[in-house]
């Protein structure tokens, strides 16, 4: 794992997003389906609201400080192993980065941050239910663009958020970014707003998206 993470959300032509699993899946492997030790222990304790565990508490010195807890870092590991970086993932996501440059401004947007990835961050903010909504596996996703318009009801309840319930979701996402990361600038709007306007813009125009995260 690299010092910083980034989630990548971007808009790609329908078929070529329809096309994109067809041209790789040569590169798939027997070992591309085999999954960490516990990984399914881990899921099911996620799926259970992680049985109330702290993910994050603060500093016995320093209260003030927030440092992840063994839960913590447990979730942090489970996202980051959710999406195997196989030969077959890697080129799909190079290609998806190459049809995504055409997308426009509103049709991608990379979210960075330093020692967290911003996928995370986001997961532990929406907690378990809201996470939920989300399309794909854990911030990984390739969606034609009829699964754009399918996704967006769900994606739009998950991250339209006003009130106290976006202040929050901010609140637990800067929580994150500053306890199991090192990025205390993060705009942590940015990971309500940014996938919902790319969402919306792949929607209207027609569009697929692809999402995911890499390591720098």
């Amino acid at each position: 794992m690299g010092s910083t993470g980034v989630w990548v959300i971007g808009a790609l032509p329908g078929q070529e997003a329809a096309a994109l699993p067809g041209r790789f899946v040569h590169l798939v492997t027997a070992d591309d389906f085999r999954k960490p030790a516990g990984y399914a222990e881990t899921l099911a304790w996620w799926r259970r609201d992680c049985d109330g565990e702290a993910l994050l508490a603060p500093d016995a010195r320093h209260p003030a400080v927030l440092l992840p807890t063994a839960a913590g870092i447990r979730f942090a590991d489970f996202v980051h192993g959710a999406n195997s970086e196989t030969a077959a993932t890697e080129a799909m996501r190079d290609a998806s980065l190459a049809l995504m440059a055409g997308s426009g401004l509103d049709g991608m947007c990379t979210l960075a941050a330093r020692k967290a990835s911003p996928a995370a961050a986001l997961l532990y903010a929406l907690g378990v239910d809201s996470a939920a909504l989300l399309p794909g596996w854990f911030g990984d996703f390739l969606l034609t663009a009829d699964e754009v318009r399918a996704a967006l009801p769900c994606a739009e309840q998950a991250l339209r958020l006003d009130g106290e319930r976006r202040a929050d979701v901010l609140h637990r996402i800067a929580e994150w970014m500053t306890g199991m990361g090192d990025d205390p600038e993060f705009v942590a709007g940015d990971l309500l707003d940014a996938p919902l306007r790319v969402l919306h813009r792949a929607a209207g125009a027609g569009l697929g998206v692809s999402a995911f995260t890499r390591w720098y």
